[in-house]
């Protein structure tokens, strides 16, 4: 057992020795790193709320905050977002890099569809996209899916009952929080 101190941010952290253990942020974008008030703010800037998945409508000081768990922990991120349905891992990068975003976007989690009945599409909760990712790149992970040290910022609540100590739910009134960073370097740990 290893004490570390970030010094970045001040959080003290008890780490496990996990070798070679990839940390990974799932994030959704709508609501997490744009929110209400922000929008409120920005209603007399040129910002074109009609557009979905407008690359303006993303709040610097948002992704300030994911910057700082990036660097606190080392981790690695996948969009979880409905943005990944409209852009490719490198545009949503350079979207992201745009707005100040110093992290990696290694993959985007699958867009899964539940097609049982006769003319009805469901979509499937979050979480199960998630699962799916998680099973399908153990290889890059070097772990079993339930081993994998990772956090899902998310303002809706689709998750699965076993994910719940890995999500932390984001308020889509204010967006990310220094306070679920906070919560959120001390679930994953911080960076050797």
């Amino acid at each position: 057992m290893v004490i570390k101190i970030c010094i970045a941010c001040g959080v003290i952290v008890v780490i496990i020795k996990n070798k070679n253990k990839m940390k990974i942020i799932f994030l959704d974008i709508d609501g997490v790193l744009n929110h209400q008030l922000w929008f409120k703010s920005q209603k007399d800037k040129r910002v074109d709320t009609d557009l979905k998945y407008n690359r303006s409508m993303i709040d610097e000081t948002r992704v300030e905050l994911l910057n700082d768990l990036i660097k606190c922990t080392g981790a690695k991120v996948v969009i979880s977002s409905s943005w990944r349905k409209n852009y490719t891992v490198k545009e949503l990068q350079t979207i992201l890099e745009d707005k100040g975003f110093k992290g990696e976007i290694i993959g985007l989690t699958p867009v899964l569809r539940f097609t049982g009945l006769k003319d009805y599409i469901y979509s499937v909760p979050r979480g199960n996209e998630i699962k799916a990712w998680l099973e399908t790149n153990k290889g890059i992970l070097n772990n079993k899916m339930s081993k994998v040290p990772y956090v899902i910022l998310d303002d809706d609540s689709d998750m699965l009952l076993w994910q719940r100590e890995n999500f932390f739910w984001v308020d889509p009134y204010c967006g990310l929080t220094p306070n679920i960073i906070y919560k959120a370097k001390r679930f994953l740990g911080v960076q050797k």
